[in-house]
Parts: structure tokens; C-alpha cells; sequence
């Protein structure tokens, strides 16, 4: 039998943040092995809470480590979409974790504990990662993998004009992940637009498993909003997203690239850079996903559900 691959979610939780750990939470083949929550589209406090709260939800077989958000704030949020708590106002019960640690720590002493075995999904703003930089500097060769949710290539953007939200946070923490020398795969927004949960999906689903029951709370706020504000039949989980471009790489057109992101810029703050020419002056750094195959996609989602 295969042996599982091991693999740390760090996240700032809303519903596509919920919707991948519950997703990660039932391949059979994947050990999350721990959940990292970070400020993003709520606060640190709130990401805490969401991450112990999506845990207990679920319920899962065997619990992953949880860590503390770091105490930081950005200058935007995502709750207009999100809600007022990060998971559109679900009360679910939550108690604090025991012998909690901050997220940049508990990465750094997996990391250690297991060189070379453990993969990274950032599904938030790179901040933990690069705190977890400063406790560890070898830590691009202590881990297997790092997948980041962020950037956008030719998409318009979300948070700004031509900008993505994660790295828009903190624009300087996102330069120095690129730059780290990470197995770096980027899963941008060009890519992750086209991974959409929609109601005829939904409708497929064997509504006596917990994960689709999960996802049955979640998802009927989205399709709302996501209908009256953007006038789409379905919900945009973009960090599903990363998780299928580390699950199932062949669902992606992958293409190695130099990247870097825009730190200084009036109002590019925050942009990823693609240097796409013949002969990019720096060497790639990262693979990046341009685009996910929407039926494997729908396929993985509905195997996860129905089995």
C-alpha cells in the first residue's frame, strides 16, 4: 500500500480555506499533519478559532497538530465575501487547542522532525512562512514541497487591479518566499477561476456523507452571494485550487517561471511579475499553474463525497 504523503495546511480560514481542509481531510492518500491558521481574510484571533472550529466540525479519524495564528493585521480583509467571521456566520463549537504553539513555530519543528517528507499548502498571506523563514533558514530543504495559492498572471485580479489578495496582504513576505528557494508551485487566479462548486454538483452528492454534509452548510451562503454579486452559477474555491495542483499535478497545464512581487508600487502593491520572455534574466523559480481541468476537478470533489 502507498504510503501517505505528508502534508501541512496553512491557512487564513473562509469558505474556500474550509472547503479544502475538508477535502484534504478525506484523501485517503494525504496525512495533514498539521493545520496553521494566519490572519488574512479575518484576524488572527478569528483564524484561530476557524481553523479549531472547521477541526471539530469535522471530526476526522486522526487530528492533525493546530497552530496559533501569529498576532499581525493587514490593511484589508475578506469578509464582504466571507462573512462576519471568516465562515459566513456558522456558529460551529470550538475548544482551544492544547499545548498550542504559534503557526511558525510548529512548521519549523515538523519541518526539523521530518526533512525532506513534508509538503506545504499556504492557502493565506505568505507571513507565517517567512516568520517560520526567520526561525529556519534551511527550511526550502526541509520540506518536500511548497504550494502557494496566490498571484495572478494574466487574470484582472481580486483585491486590486491586477493584484491577488494573499500577496496583497503582505506584498514583502510573499518577495521573500518567492526568492527562498522553495520547490515553489504557484497556483494563481488564472488557474484557480476555473475551480467552481456548482449547484448541479452539489445535487450529485450522497447527502449521507459527513464531508458532503460539511459542505452543505457552507456552500448555500456562497452560491447566494456569489449569484447576486458576480452574477456566477456556482462558488470559487481558489484554494482548492492548490490543493488539486498538489494532489493531482496532471490536472494542471504547469509551466516553470521566474517570478517575483511587486513591493514598492503605488498601486501595483503586490503584483506578481512573470518573466515570460525567451530568456528570463533570473532562472525560473517557480512552477506555476495556468490553468486546472475542470472535470478533474469536479471529479475529485465528487469522489470525496460519495464515497
Amino acid at each position: 500500500m502507498k504510503k501517505p504523503r505528508k502534508v501541512i495546511i496553512l491557512g487564513d480560514p473562509g469558505l474556500d480555506g474550509a472547503v479544502a481542509v475538508g477535502l484534504a481531510l478525506a484523501y485517503p492518500h494525504l496525512e495533514v499533519t498539521a493545520l496553521l491558521a494566519s490572519a488574512g481574510n479575518v484576524g488572527a484571533d478569528q483564524a484561530t478559532k476557524n481553523m479549531q472550529a472547521i477541526l471539530a466540525r469535522l471530526d476526522p479519524a486522526r487530528w492533525p497538530r493546530l497552530g496559533v495564528a501569529p498576532s499581525v493585521s493587514y490593511d484589508m480583509d475578506g469578509r464582504a465575501w466571507h462573512g462576519s467571521n471568516g465562515l459566513l456566520g456558522l456558529d460551529w463549537p470550538s475548544a482551544p487547542p492544547l499545548n498550542a504553539q504559534p503557526s511558525d513555530r510548529l512548521l519549523v519543528e515538523l519541518a526539523r522532525k521530518h526533512p525532506g517528507e513534508i509538503s506545504l499548502l499556504n492557502l493565506g498571506p505568505c507571513t507565517v512562512l517567512a516568520q517560520a523563514l526567520d526561525r529556519e533558514p534551511a527550511l526550502p530543504e526541509l520540506l518536500n514541497q511548497v504550494v502557494v495559492s496566490g498571484g495572478a498572471w494574466r487574470d484582472s485580479g481580486n483585491s486590486h487591479p491586477g493584484v491577488e489578495f494573499h500577496f496583497q496582504c503582505d506584498p514583502e513576505s510573499a518577495r521573500r518566499v518567492v526568492r527562498a528557494g522553495f520547490r515553489l508551485r504557484l497556483v494563481p487566479l488564472d488557474a484557480s477561476r476555473a475551480v467552481v462548486i456548482s449547484p448541479a454538483m452539489m445535487a450529485s452528492w450522497n447527502s449521507a456523507n459527513p464531508l458532503a454534509g460539511f459542505l452543505g452548510e457552507l456552500l448555500p451562503h456562497g452560491l447566494r452571494l456569489a449569484k447576486s454579486e458576480h452574477g456566477i452559477e456556482g462558488v470559487p474555491v481558489e484554494d482548492v485550487a492548490a490543493l488539486l495542483a498538489f494532489e493531482s499535478p496532471e490536472a494542471c497545464t504547469l509551466r516553470p517561471m521566474a517570478v517575483d512581487i511587486e513591493t514598492r508600487g503605488e498601486i501595483s502593491r503586490g503584483m506578481s511579475v512573470f518573466d515570460t520572455r525567451r530568456h528570463p534574466a533570473p532562472r525560473p523559480n517557480a512552477e506555476v499553474a495556468l490553468h486546472i481541468d475542470p472535470e478533474i476537478f469536479q471529479s475529485a470533489v465528487s469522489t470525496r463525497v460519495n464515497q
